[in-house]
């Protein structure tokens, strides 16, 4: 084994070996995305023969600690199959990683260690943080620069080569200029960006470190990036802790502030218009209107003399914000006008090839800037005695915003919304949308779950200005608190028995069982895996065209994997008729290829009884009996279905059409298969 946290100095000393060796050297890096070793190398070398081989890329790996297990349990298949010298790059972390889940294959290597030069670390630390730096200041205060923008995600080369860069300067105990060790700190806050705790250690650290007496120019830019990063780290921070949101914005304010007038110590003005909006967005949040109008102000005149017409029309909504707060409503009307009017001028032109980038800057201007516009009009046109412009905007407002970005907003509209409903004598619609404002409010952690309705699963803020935080949708603290966490568990359970492939959850009507479904199970099942299998929940509760609906809901919920593809047929632009057969084998065809990703399927048919309701007569029934029998039958899928008590005596005529199916004892009602969903637990049908 060749040990050496430096991909560049592997690179280099591969190459000086190839060329100064007559042997036949094959060379294979491998792809993040194995999941065996040995049968990988295997299949990349085919009937290949070569007189060496080298291997690299481990550290990049995913499911590392898996792989390692699996070459180990096949030790002697390397022996067998591989009569040439096998030379394996592995950095420090890999190779503990191997000493502890691989003993068997490491007590047959020998470890050759090459360590990188002190100069050599310390230009690779310079180049790398010349390059971030740059990326970040281009980038200024639009959406937020991930740690894959900035070649630091984790297992990518440069990402492990900077923290083996960190770990060896603490072992040589050498020391770095402020700046260059600031920068380095800077670097890894970034790169951890995803864990708040992380990324805030070394952002402070970075901090104490950049102090000088007389800086330069680059010095003043990249501390002033810090502070800029700093501020984010304190918005998300806000959004992560609402009880503590005011402090923490405050926080964030006062580091925005900074790094502005840093920025205009160093005389950097374009650098300003691009990170002044950050400040303005703050102060809009705290409801600082004298200062949020001076800088509302400044950036307007910012974003003239340097052009960006997205920027623009957010400087125009803050001083839209401060108009409203003064109760000038017409003065405010014209000026969210102004932004509505500057946004649809910075359109896309179709025509022309068009990055991916720019696709994503404009659909989170449509999705989440121009909703403050829309909502700022909207209450300038209720004021100036405008009902049905300002139902037309908020209604706009409301199908254009996506409440992941900022859900305050979102349930700020639907509040307006509903008021002017209620206003207008519509008690019905405004009913609705007060669901819907406490459904948002519960899931995004504003309200616990309170009154009639159904629970949600606790939702995620995926704002693009921020940083990816580690989090996902989590089982709603709601359940365990009622005493329903040990049902999810049996449930899940369950579902991991190989010879429970039904299971029918049956209770009164309003006891909560689309809310454990939907709050408690399906993110909890998203949450892991069963086996060596990850889970992927379908969720239906449509209908009137089953077929067509389950066909949407399986390409749905698909997407959230990016690594399955979806290969079934999609209705939502001409969607066939009812009994569509294609529709219904292209599905089967796609359950069927689950298996060949590792995922166990789980078909929640939710509010079941609306089936029943819809196809009155038995034989309209038979479809879809049979397409249950068909699923049943694929290996790794699991199907539930979740009905009122009332009736269950429909899936007697279901039991006569599945009555050899094997697997549920010829009877779907046996109580193996029957779940009762009381008021306080689910309980085994006796």
């Amino acid at each position: 084994m060749a040990l050496c946290n430096g991909a560049s100095l592997r690179r280099r000393l591969v190459q000086s070996l190839q060329a100064s060796s007559d042997l036949k050297i094959r060379e294979i890096v491998l792809d993040k995305s194995i999941k065996t070793f040995f049968q990988t190398i295997q299949n990349l070398l085919g009937s290949e023969h070569p007189q060496a081989l080298v291997v690299s890329g481990l550290e990049s790996v995913s499911k590392l600690e898996q792989v390692l297990s699996g070459a180990n349990q096949v030790r002697e298949e390397f022996r067998k199959n591989f009569h040439f010298p096998l030379v394996l790059w592995v950095t420090d972390d890999v190779l503990h990683k191997l000493m502890r889940l691989a003993p068997d294959l490491y007590s047959w290597s020998t470890i050759v260690e090459f360590a990188i030069a002190t100069d050599d670390l310390i230009d690779f630390i310079q180049e790398t943080a010349d390059e971030v730096f740059e990326k970040v200041l281009a980038a200024g205060a639009g959406r937020y620069l991930e740690s894959t923008a900035l070649n630091l995600q984790v297992g990518s080369p440069r990402r492990v080569e900077l923290e083996s860069a960190w770990h060896d300067l603490q072992n040589r105990r050498l020391n770095l200029n402020p700046e260059l060790e600031a920068s380095l700190e800077f670097m890894l806050g970034r790169a951890n960006s995803n864990s708040l705790e992380l990324s805030g250690q070394y952002y402070e650290r970075s901090l104490a470190l950049f102090v000088n007496d007389s800086p330069s120019p680059r010095f003043l830019e990249r501390r002033a990036c810090l502070l800029y990063s700093l501020g984010l780290w304190w918005r998300t921070y806000a959004v992560l802790h609402h009880p503590e949101q005011d402090s923490a914005t405050s926080c964030a304010k006062d580091y925005f502030q900074e790094c502005i007038e840093v920025f205009e110590q160093a005389n950097r003005q374009d650098l300003v218009a691009k990170f002044i909006n950050a400040l303005g967005s703050a102060l809009q949040n705290l409801q600082q209107w004298k200062e949020l109008e001076a800088v509302a102000n400044k950036a307007i005149v910012l974003h003239q003399t340097y052009p960006n017409q997205f920027k623009l029309a957010r400087a125009y909504s803050f001083l839209a914000e401060v108009l409203i707060a003064k109760s000038a409503w017409n003065e405010a009307k014209q000026t969210a006008q102004q932004a509505l009017s500057l946004l649809d001028s910075g359109q896309i032109n179709t025509s022309e090839p068009v990055s991916e980038e720019m696709k994503a800057d404009l659909d989170w201007e449509r999705s989440y800037h121009q909703g403050w516009y829309l909502f700022a009009l909207a209450r300038s046109q209720s004021a100036l005695n405008q009902p049905e412009a300002a139902l037309q905007t908020l209604e706009t407002a409301k199908a254009e915003t996506k409440a992941q970005y900022d859900p305050e907003l979102y349930i700020q509209i639907l509040a307006e919304l509903r008021a002017n409903y209620f206003q207008k004598g519509e008690y019905r619609t405004a009913f609705h949308l007060k669901q819907e404002q406490r459904s948002l409010e519960q899931q995004y952690g504003f309200r616990a779950f309170i009154g009639a309705g159904r629970l949600q699963a606790q939702q995620i803020v995926n704002n693009p200005t921020l940083p990816s935080v580690e989090q996902q949708a989590t089982v709603a603290t709601e359940i365990a608190a009622s005493g329903r966490q040990q049902d999810i568990n049996r449930l899940i359970e369950r579902i991991g028995q190989h010879d429970r492939k039904l299971t029918i959850i049956h209770g009164q009507s309003g006891v909560g069982k689309s809310s454990i479904l939907q709050a408690g199970l399906i993110p909890a099942l998203k949450q892991r895996s069963i086996g060596i299998r990850d889970v992927l929940p379908v969720l239906q509760q449509v209908y009137p065209d089953w077929i067509i609906e389950l066909g949407n809901c399986l390409r749905d919920a698909i997407s959230d994997l990016p690594r399955i593809p979806y290969e079934g047929r999609s209705y939502e632009y001409s969607p066939p008729q009812t009994g569509d057969v294609d529709g219904e084998k292209s599905i089967l065809n796609q359950l069927e290829k689950h298996d060949d990703y590792n995922l166990l399927t789980v078909l929640i048919f939710d509010q079941f009884e609306e089936f029943f309701f819809i196809y009155k007569d038995p034989s309209d029934r038979r479809r879809f009996y049979e397409f249950l029998r068909t699923c049943l039958d694929i290996p790794y899928i699991k199907v539930i279905l979740s009905l009122r008590e009332d009736y269950l005596h429909y899936l007697l005529e279901c039991n006569n059409r599945l009555a050899d199916f094997d697997v549920i004892n010829n009877n779907i009602l046996d109580k193996d298969i029957l779940y009762y969903l009381d008021n306080f637990s689910l309980e085994d049908a006796k």
